[in-house]
C-alpha cells in the first residue's frame, strides 16, 4: 500500500468523527492540528471551529486524538513529517 492509500482510511475516520461532533446548525467545520513539543514532551494541539463564525464549543474526541496520532505515525513510516494540518 502507498502512503495515500493508508492515509485515506484515517482521514475518513477523522471526517466522520468531526461530522458526529459538530452541531447540526454548522454547515462547515475545520479541524486544525498542530505539532508542539516542550520540556514535557511532544504532542498535538487540536482545534475544531466553524469558519462561518458560529461559536458553539466543540471539543475533539478521543477518537480524533487517536486518529491524528496514527496519522503522524504513518507519515513517519514513510519518512514524512508535518507540523500543522487543516
Amino acid at each position: 500500500m502507498t502512503l495515500q492509500q493508508e492515509e485515506t482510511a484515517i482521514d475518513q475516520e477523522i471526517v466522520n468523527e468531526i461530522v458526529a461532533l459538530t452541531p447540526e446548525t454548522w454547515r462547515r467545520a475545520v479541524l486544525e492540528v498542530e505539532y508542539s513539543s516542550d520540556e514535557l514532551g511532544e504532542g498535538f494541539d487540536h482545534v475544531i471551529y466553524n469558519p462561518d463564525g458560529l461559536r458553539e464549543l466543540v471539543e475533539p474526541s478521543e477518537s480524533i486524538y487517536s486518529a491524528t496520532l496514527r496519522l503522524q505515525q504513518l507519515f513517519r513510516k514513510y519518512d514524512g513529517y508535518w507540523k500543522k494540518a487543516t
